[in-house]
């Protein structure tokens, strides 16, 4: 059995520098928006505009990669996929909203934000971690295109029964967010997708471009994020206690969602490598997606945007904790841990 340290490093050395830095610079984008609205004020207030065309492309590029033809993919593994389904699309929604409930009633426009960040599984970032704990990766690279379709089909019955209780929405709002952030983006990442494989083939679009897209991508985020905060109403960060009750909120779902996916796995039977892989699925979030629903249906409520944000930055250490408890875990609680599939490079 590996050691901690052995398993730490391993860790370490798997994810790139950009997975790395991804928690620092999300905050330091967050503090360098405050500053530039504290400094110039009104005087920035165009960023809107670079805050919209980049949300667009951040969750294109998010959707781009993801094939929604290999959908049938997953149902060779009938059981766990169901299981997938059903934590990411039925029991989260639910328990993220009586958690808010429970936690944050006092800061309807944070309970909001986390609600959305929690509302859509990840289609990517997870696949990392999986492999790092010797998860399925084929498995969960099949799973991507249901997690996709189905946070575009179900995030309009979200919006409105979970977050639309917490803060007042207006129907137009709703479906002009839903539209411009989710099905837009949508229906162009699978043409282009379908035009750049035509044209230039299989190997050029998920080698060269996909990596691209993963370098892009993050520092789009970090030109949206700084561009939301400096161009909206001034948000104070100096009460500690609501940063850390958020963080708190975060932690304790990702433990709740990590110790469900051991049990549930556990019950059925599942072996180490698909348990792993649901593990991932069901922690892991994809917060560049509601980052635009949110700036569309919520203008003008920076608190909304920084729950959303603060959830990647505890997520990152989380996963990596995750990854390092399944593989202490493997021999103690499954008989075989052999890995099975990993992803190239």
């Amino acid at each position: 059995m590996r050691n901690g340290a052995e398993v730490t490093t391993r860790v370490a050395a798997r994810l790139s520098i950009r997975d790395e830095a991804k928690p620092l610079l999300l905050i330091a984008a967050v503090l360098l928006g405050i500053v530039l609205n504290r400094l110039l004020g009104a005087g920035v207030s165009w960023l809107i505009w670079v805050v919209q065309i980049g949300v667009f492309f951040v969750i294109l590029a998010v959707m781009l990669p993801v094939e929604i033809k290999d959908v049938s993919k997953a149902f060779r593994k009938v059981k766990p996929t169901a299981i997938a389904l059903l934590i990411n699309f039925v029991f989260i929604p639910i328990f993220i909203w009586t958690m808010g409930w429970l936690f944050l009633r006092p800061f309807p426009d944070v309970w909001a934000g986390v609600i959305l960040y929690a509302l859509t599984p990840c289609i990517g970032w997870y696949l990392i971690f999986t492999d790092l704990a010797e998860g399925d990766v084929a498995w969960g690279m099949a799973l991507l295109p249901w997690n996709i379709t189905l946070q575009v089909l179900l995030m309009p019955l979200y919006l409105w029964f979970l977050v639309g209780k917490v803060l007042p929405l207006d129907l137009h709002a709703l479906l002009t967010s839903v539209v411009l952030y989710l099905i837009a983006p949508f229906v162009l990442a699978y043409l282009l997708q379908r035009w750049l494989i035509a044209r230039y083939g299989r190997d050029f679009f998920f080698g060269r471009v996909k990596r691209t897209l993963g370098e892009v991508k993050l520092w789009a985020l970090v030109v949206v994020i700084v561009s939301m905060f400096a161009s909206q109403r001034s948000v104070a960060l100096a009460d500690v206690g609501l940063v850390t009750l958020i963080i708190g909120v975060l932690l304790l779902f990702f433990l709740v969602l990590f110790v469900l996916a051991l049990t549930i796995g556990k019950l059925a039977r599942l072996p180490y490598h698909e348990n792993v892989t649901l593990a991932f699925t069901t922690t892991a979030r994809n917060p560049e997606v509601v980052i635009g629903v949110a700036l569309s249906a919520f203008p003008g409520q920076p608190l909304v945007y920084f729950a959303i944000i603060l959830g990647p930055i505890v997520e990152l250490p989380v996963l990596l904790l995750i990854a390092r408890v399944l593989l202490t875990l493997r021999d103690r609680l499954w008989s075989s841990g052999a890995p099975v599939h990993h992803v190239n490079g």
